[in-house]
C-alpha cells in the first residue's frame, strides 16, 4: 500500500477499523504505528506495526527489510483532519502534506 491509498482510511470513520482487520493488526495494541519501506517518499510502501512489535523505533528491521516510522496511526488521522480543515481536499495532496509534515516539521 501506498500513502495515497491509506489516506481513506484515515478519513472515514470506521476506515481505521477496516484498515487494521485487512492488516491483522490487534485493535488492543498501545499504538499502531505507520512505516514506510527504505524511504520517506511518496512512492514507498506502507506498513503498519503495533507499538509492541518495533518498540516504537524510528529505524525498525524485519526479516532484513528496512522501515522508517511515518506516524501513529492517530496521530496521521488527527493531522488529515487539520489539513481538511485547512482546505486541503485532495488525497494526493493530503498524502504530499503529511510527508513534508514528516520530513521537516515532526
Amino acid at each position: 500500500m501506498k500513502l495515497i491509498n491509506l489516506i481513506p482510511y484515515l478519513k472515514s470513520t470506521n476506515g481505521i477499523a477496516e484498515l487494521f482487520k485487512l492488516n491483522n493488526l490487534n485493535i488492543k495494541s498501545e499504538v499502531i504505528l505507520i512505516y514506510m519501506i527504505e524511504l520517506l517518499t511518496i512512492d514507498s510502501e506502507i506498513v503498519l506495526f503495533e507499538i509492541e512489535e518495533t518498540e516504537d523505533d524510528l529505524l525498525f528491521q524485519k526479516n532484513g527489510i528496512s522501515y522508517i516510522q511515518f506516524f501513529p496511526v492517530n496521530y496521521a488521522k488527527e493531522l488529515i483532519e487539520d489539513f481538511s480543515r485547512l482546505g486541503y481536499d485532495d488525497d494526493l495532496k493530503i498524502a504530499r502534506r503529511l510527508l513534508e509534515y514528516r520530513i521537516n516539521d515532526a
